[in-house]
């Protein structure tokens, strides 16, 4: 028969592995091969919908699966390629805890900044916005933005659209915050070992007491 310090290590192996598996499966990564050449405004996958506008109007230019994006060190054709005149929303389906993307412009030289990129939470409150400056790794002006704070949309830029432009975007990765259900499960579970590991404090004192 098992001793209730080996049950309560059980216990929680069994939390530890159930909440691994949970956790490790929310991270995403699109390298913009997924899905044919298409147009993404209004295009929702795997958890991202994509707005592209420019002068505030919905637009056509810029595409998924796109190939004039190059071969740079943080782009890698096919890319998310556009109009750098344009502007790209981000809107995730469930809040994201990070979010990471490479980035290239239609320039031979450094850009000072690059990118522009606007963070808001999930109730869409500005989080502030951030600069990117991009330099020549290959080819084309790039860099990579990355950021840890918990993201309901992203608002991308692209500054000096005349010197530059096209703008591409590539290895988008997000991380997906843990779903109510799993938060909850994750603090009852630690709730359950300390009651277990109390509870067994408890056993020993009284049969130190009793004997």
């Amino acid at each position: 028969m098992r001793t209730h310090q080996e049950e309560v290590q059980t216990l929680f192996a069994f939390v530890a592995i159930l909440l691994t598996g949970s956790l490790a499966s929310r991270a995403t990564i699109l390298t913009m091969d997924e899905l044919p050449f298409q147009a993404v405004n209004d295009l929702s996958f795997k958890g991202v919908t994509f707005h592209f506008t420019i002068n505030g109007v919905s637009s056509l230019d810029a595409n998924y699966h796109s190939d004039d994006g190059g071969n740079e060190k943080f782009v890698q054709d096919p890319s998310l390629e556009g109009n750098s005149f344009g502007v790209l929303t981000l809107d995730f389906s469930a809040p994201t805890s990070g979010l990471q993307f490479g980035v290239a412009r239609s320039d031979p030289g450094p850009m000072a900044p690059g990118l522009k990129v606007a963070l808001f939470d999930e109730f869409l409150n500005p989080l502030g916005s951030f600069n990117l400056d991009t330099r020549v790794f290959t080819d084309f002006s790039e860099g990579l933005f990355s950021s840890e704070l918990t993201i309901g949309r992203a608002v991308l830029s692209f500054p000096n659209p005349n010197s530059a432009p096209r703008f591409a975007i590539d290895n988008l990765t997000i991380n997906e915050v843990p779903e109510p259900a799993t938060r909850s499960l994750l603090t009852l579970s630690g709730l359950a070992l300390l009651c277990l590991r109390r509870s067994a404090n408890f056993a020993k004192c009284m049969r130190r007491e009793v004997f």
